[in-house]
């Protein structure tokens, strides 16, 4: 079950919106990889692929999520405020996001023992990421860092909560609701991978992890939202993707790969798609 997670919008204003339902595409993540095989010290090379991802389109209910408004003082001490008209509720779901493509490029280069690399990935958006690992005759793990701008549905509501503290004798408040959308996030990713190989075989396992972002999109003229001045902040729950393949090297060049995806992370389920490319290695 998931822990509740506090969604707090609170600052120095009388404006407060509070979303109270969400409903996000959650994407797998790329999968990170490294030489994939020996390689020979202080040489470099650059890899192209090309893979097809396949799954069910799973939808996730997130358990256990509140909208509090402890701490909001200059709301929760307005003479008119009244607890019980705030709802702490927040119904959000994740979407799991199948099938698609994606392309990547990687530069890998080894010195001595160590080696590195840097890789580029059309992955419903554009992904760069820096990989750091230790490459053996039989086998090599890494880490990676990078960072995704990503395309996804992201829609969300709530109720905007106002409190004027010089209406009347005792003030007022007010609520009122909003509906509203955003189709890009950017996120920072982080993981790292195991393979083992032998002749033209090879073995790979990765992790890569992201928390979706909570940034809200501004209104026409670049201001900050209509909805009030100050929006809740999601603690979204982190995204966990998960990627076993093997890979078959037919020649010096071209490789083979087949295997599976795993969506899980902070909330229930696991969610298995399919995934297979091809890749070409430069000398």
């Amino acid at each position: 079950m998931l822990s509740s997670f506090l969604l707090v919008g609170c600052g120095y204003t009388r404006h407060y919106a509070h979303v109270e339902k969400f409903e996000m595409e959650t994407l797998a993540a790329p999968e990170i990889r490294g030489a994939g095989g020996y390689k020979e010290p202080n040489t470099a090379n650059v890899r192209m692929s090309a893979n097809v991802h396949v799954g069910s389109r799973d939808k996730e209910q997130l358990r256990g999520l509140r909208n509090k408004m402890d701490g909001c003082n200059d709301i929760t001490q307005c003479k008119a405020y009244k607890s019980e008209e705030v709802n702490e509720t927040v119904d959000g779901t994740y979407k799991m996001k199948y099938p698609y493509v994606e392309a990547s490029l990687d530069y890998i280069s080894k010195k001595e023992l160590f080696l590195w690399g840097i890789s580029f990935v059309l992955d419903k958006g554009v992904y760069g990421s820096f990989l750091l690992g230790v490459n053996t005759k039989y086998f090599e793990v890494g880490g990676s860092l990078g960072m995704w701008m990503h395309f996804r549905d992201f829609d969300y509501s709530g109720t905007t909560y106002s409190c004027d503290p010089f209406y009347g004798a005792g003030g007022s408040f007010d609520k009122s609701s909003f509906e509203r959308g955003n189709g890009v996030g950017v996120v920072v990713t982080y993981g790292g991978y195991a393979s083992a190989y032998y002749g033209p075989l090879s073995l790979n396992f990765s992790v890569n992890i992201y928390r979706p972002d909570p940034e809200y999109p501004a209104d026409d003229d670049g201001s900050a939202s209509k909805l009030g001045r100050t929006i809740s902040e999601f603690d979204f729950p982190l995204v966990v993707t998960e990627y076993i393949t093997a890979g078959y090297r037919i020649n010096e060049n071209w490789e083979v790969r087949l295997g599976a995806s795993n969506i899980v992370g902070e909330f229930p389920g696991w969610h298995w798609g399919a995934t297979g490319g091809i890749s070409y290695y430069t000398k």
